[in-house]
């Protein structure tokens, strides 16, 4: 199931937007090359979810993408160096974490004329189903080096982060 949380902001053209405020004939913003820069929207699904979700922290894919922590589903689709990953298999326990959905968790899933990465707090998440004959199109890919080491980057920083912040908080520490 592919989806983010109902208070995801959402690139529109007219803005950032709620995904749960999004609804049908919204343009938003794409940003997969070779696709129409910005893509209709044909429906939202709002669905109720319980089990788990993957917690993507604050700047794990860079240039501060997401801009804030980030709610997805498991098979929800992130775009890196122009590959589909499903966020489900990227959970490192440190950069992006597997949680269980709070009670009377919403999540919210695009509906939109093509398949194309949209900016969901500075984040491209892949949106749309997939049409293996459309040349240029995103291709989910299963877990490479490229995206592993990128996350151990990112998992190393957040840990000393971390630690720091711990330290920092223990008696005597200097501020």
């Amino acid at each position: 199931m592919r989806g983010m949380a109902a208070d995801t902001r959402v690139m529109t053209k007219r803005g950032d937007r709620l995904a749960a405020k999004l609804g049908p004939g919204m343009l938003l913003l794409a940003v997969t090359p070779g696709i129409v820069p910005f893509q209709r929207v044909l429906g939202i699904r709002h669905l109720p979810y319980r089990g788990p979700i993957m917690r993507v922290l604050a700047g794990v894919f860079g240039s501060m993408a997401p801009k804030d922590d980030l709610l997805l589903l498991p098979d929800q689709g992130v775009v890196f160096g122009g590959k589909a990953y499903r966020v489900g298999d990227l959970v490192d326990g440190i950069a992006i974490r597997r949680e269980e959905a709070p009670a009377n968790f919403n999540a919210i899933e695009i509906l939109l004329e093509g398949h194309a990465g949209i900016l969901v707090q500075g984040l491209a998440l892949e949106v749309g189903l997939p049409d293996p004959a459309t040349p240029g199109a995103l291709k989910r890919v299963a877990v490479d080096q490229a995206i592993t080491s990128h996350l151990s980057i990112a998992a190393a920083e957040i840990a000393l982060e971390e630690a720091a912040e711990v330290s920092s908080k223990l008696p005597g520490a200097k501020v």
